[in-house]
């Protein structure tokens, strides 16, 4: 009712204040009586709703700076006392034209300190609030941006609805909806039962475009979020894990804020719930060309899944995430000690990411951001890396004698190998003269090859690699036929 209320006065006035600044222009002459510090309007109770008008004012020597624009030269002033420590908000709807200010500032003896300011939006709209003191005296200015038209405007000022005190309302384990914005509703709350040693998917998602929510998780017991510290903090869309230490089990309490500087209402969803086998260490294990199958959702808390990536040699790891081109997942590779190595994020869509990794454990995770929901495989491939080593039976030889290509492979492995036998032609330098293919097994193949010539020749090996190791290639090495 207090939203409508305020929405439908902000509209009547604003038909009005074409009337009113074209009235005031006529009266060019004669400033309004609010136009000094001295002389500002006093709003005796609130909500007020003020019409005023900046045309014809005037600017004081040394007026007060305002954080929201460059200096005026046609301001108005309003005052106001709060008898007791509340938040107070302050709407200005500009007519005509106007581009302007609102600041706010608390009078501490000769001394104004600026507490808050705003700048009109291009629909004429400016807001603030701030946590007013116990019986303190406020003025609030509105000041024409230079070069802006002057017109009339309407002012509100109200006690907006009081923030959201814990431990709040019960979170439902289905996790719940709703909304914030600046001005009406700072905060929302929620509790959640948390057991010592069990841990727990905290998941934030901002449902409005441009939006950024944020939460923040509270201990038991904290009687005020501005006082108390939270132990976990989400931005924007997020998730994060925690596990309540000993004896810190209890009734946690949720704190949902809105971004600052966005105009509107922020929408967002929070849940919470305990953490499964494939979302925490030690994590669901994948083995070598293993295939993962899953399904996460952002309006939840599937979040995530975790697997663990054993490495027994010197290798090459490729990992190849399958995932509809609408679902914006993340696929990151993690050290034994949660380093990230490699992230393939921000994307959609299937991603491919490889790397070359020492013996040791290893972590890959699938998460979500966005709210994005779907469908994933994930494909795991590790191949051994390889080192191939090519060589003649004998570095010189006669014509027509038989010298032996051999190629090692290490370490020993399997699979096909092609050699490439070049001549030397002093005027036109190495030339291609024969392509030979075998097999190396345990790590080791010998090719048959004859001199046909007297003159220099050179060999080089290809190793193709098989399902557990990878390519490599070795050469040139040489041979002095005479």
């Amino acid at each position: 009712m207090r939203a409508r209320s305020r929405r439908s006065t902000l509209a009547a006035a604003l038909a009005g204040l074409a009337v009113t600044g074209a009235c005031a222009a006529t009266a060019a002459e004669a400033p309004p009586p609010n136009d000094n510090l001295s002389a500002a309007q006093i709003v005796h109770a609130f909500p007020a709703t003020i019409s005023g008008t900046v045309v014809a004012s005037t600017v004081e020597p040394l007026e007060a700076a305002s954080g929201c624009g460059t200096g005026s030269e046609h301001t108005v002033w309003y005052s106001f006392r709060t008898p007791g420590e509340e938040r107070v908000a302050v709407d200005l709807a500009a007519g005509g034209k106007l581009d302007a200010t609102v600041d706010v500032y608390h009078a501490i003896r000769s001394e104004l300190k600026q507490v808050g300011c705003d700048r009109t939006d291009s629909h004429g709209v400016a807001s603030l609030t701030f946590k007013a003191s116990k019986n303190g005296l406020y003025y609030v200015r509105v000041a024409a941006l230079p070069a802006s038209e002057l017109a009339g405007f309407t002012l509100e000022v109200f006690l907006p609805t009081p923030a959201v005190r814990p431990p709040g309302p019960r979170l439902p384990a289905s996790g719940a909806s709703g909304r914030v914005d600046r001005i009406q509703n700072i905060n929302a709350a929620y509790s959640v039962v948390m057991r010592s040693g069990v841990g727990y998917i905290v998941s934030l998602t901002t449902k409005t475009p441009g939006a950024c929510v944020s939460a923040g998780l509270f201990e038991p017991g904290t009687s005020s979020f501005e006082e108390g510290s939270p132990v976990m903090h989400l931005g924007c869309s997020g998730f994060g894990l925690f596990t309540p230490g000993p004896g810190k089990g209890g009734v946690y309490s949720i704190q949902i804020t809105p971004r600052g500087s966005f105009r509107g209402v922020q929408r967002f969803r929070i849940d919470v719930a305990p953490a499964g086998a494939g979302e925490t260490a030690p994590g669901i294990p994948l083995g070598n060309y293993g295939t993962a199958r899953g399904r996460l959702d952002g309006n939840g808390t599937q979040v995530l899944r975790l697997y663990r990536i054993d490495i027994h040699s010197h290798s090459n790891l490729t990992l190849r995430l399958n995932a509809p081109a609408t679902a914006a997942f993340n696929l990151q590779l993690r050290n034994i000690d949660g380093r990230v190595i490699e992230c393939e994020c921000g994307g959609s869509g299937p991603e491919t990411l490889t790397h070359q990794l020492a013996p040791g454990r290893y972590y890959a995770v699938v998460s979500t951001h966005g709210g994005a929901v779907g469908n994933f495989t994930l494909l795991r491939q590790s191949r051994t890396i390889t080192a191939t080593h090519v060589s003649f039976a004998s570095t010189k030889a006669g014509a027509g004698q038989s010298v032996p290509v051999d190629v090692r492979v290490s370490p020993a492995a399997s699979g096909p190998v092609t050699v490439d036998i070049e001549r030397f032609d002093p005027v036109f330098g190495w030339q291609f003269y024969r392509r030979e293919t075998g097999f190396v097994s345990g790590g080791a193949a010998s090719l048959p090859f004859v001199a046909p010539a007297v003159g220099r020749w050179r060999v080089e090996a290809r190793y193709a690699g098989s399902r557990t190791a990878s390519p490599s290639a070795a050469g040139p090495t040489y041979l002095l036929v005479s």
